[in-house]
């Protein structure tokens, strides 16, 4: 026997804030109809608590969705494995665009994971070097935590090394088989970087870019211990100003065969992304175990009504002790 869903053993609180209740309650009714010289029928009253507790026991029991495995069954997947590439360097702190670059890089990658289906995504965010936060994945509801760690702490330094992100997405490409090789990056662009051009070229992989920011741009803010304490400035003193470097960006998307979408406070053409991803070939195919469960919930559901029922239907009796 297996349990569905086990983050329902919070609602076990219940039966045990109700079985205090009715014990203090009955002190309590025992003490008033022994001061108004009343006997209470004690056994009926225990059974009506007794019967109320177990109840809802046997509910929160069904809430768990217990479970048996029946049988386990080998389906064919057909997907894509996509990396996304995350800009984590200072410049993407700008305020150019709502809250900041980084914050609207994490709401769009976030939209766009709710359009995927069967396709596995991982993340390489990426600076002055790049690592891999998360591996190829179909489960989609652990990516929220990852989007929510990314941060421009994560990599120390300011610049934008792409190269190094892609060469991690190609070797995970191979490990993986990928017949398909797709990433999206998101990035306010950086500089013009022709050894990353060369790369996907060579290694024919197809890239969808998200610019964000706008092409006035504005000054870089630097932050300490999450605080803000002024902006970034170059050697003379001056402020540094980042502006969207879309130019580098869509030449990367047009070389490799796939797109660019660009976002700021004032549009948003990401919403396109899953039909243009829906349009490629599934090449990716791989076997997965599915397991199927009978479920056992009805039995404990109907036994807890039953009882609840029964312990609200069953009255007690009172007589005068005289």
């Amino acid at each position: 026997m297996e349990f569905g869903s086990l983050n329902n053993l919070v609602f076990f609180i219940f039966p045990v804030l109700l079985l205090f209740i009715y014990i203090f309650g009955m002190k309590k009714r025992t003490r008033i109809l022994k001061y108004l010289q009343l006997n209470d029928n004690s056994v009926r009253t225990i059974l009506k608590g007794v019967f109320l507790v177990l109840g809802t026991i046997f509910v929160c029991f069904a809430l768990l969705s217990p479970q048996k495995q029946i049988e386990n069954e080998e389906i064919e997947v057909k997907g894509m494995n996509i990396y996304a590439i995350i800009d984590t360097s200072r410049s993407m702190m700008t305020e150019d665009v709502y809250p900041n670059r980084l914050e609207m890089a994490k709401k769009v990658l976030g939209n766009i994971i709710k359009s995927l289906k069967g396709d596995r995504i991982g993340f390489i965010p990426f600076s002055d070097s790049a690592y891999m936060q998360m591996p190829l994945t179909d489960d989609y509801s652990i990516t929220k935590n990852y989007i929510n760690a990314l941060d421009t702490n994560l990599i120390s330094g300011g610049g934008t090394q792409l190269y190094q992100a892609l060469e991690l997405a190609e070797r995970s490409f191979k490990e993986n088989g990928s017949k398909n090789k797709t990433v999206l990056i998101l990035s306010d662009g950086g500089d013009f970087d022709e050894k990353s051009l060369d790369f996907i070229k060579k290694n024919h992989i197809t890239v969808y870019a998200v610019g964000i920011g706008t092409n006035s741009g504005s000054i870089i803010p630097e932050y300490k211990n999450g605080k803000k304490i002024g902006f970034i400035k170059d050697q003379s003193g001056s402020a540094v100003v980042s502006n969207l470097n879309s130019k580098f960006l869509q030449q990367l998307t047009s070389e490799s065969g796939g797109k660019y979408y660009e976002v700021n406070n004032l549009k948003d053409t990401t919403n396109s992304f899953s039909n243009d991803i829906a349009q490629l070939e599934r090449n990716n195919n791989r076997i997965e175990n599915v397991k199927n469960y009978k479920k056992f919930y009805q039995i404990p559901l109907f036994i807890g009504i039953l009882l609840i029922l029964l312990g609200y239907l069953l009255k007690g009796g009172i007589k005068d002790e005289k």
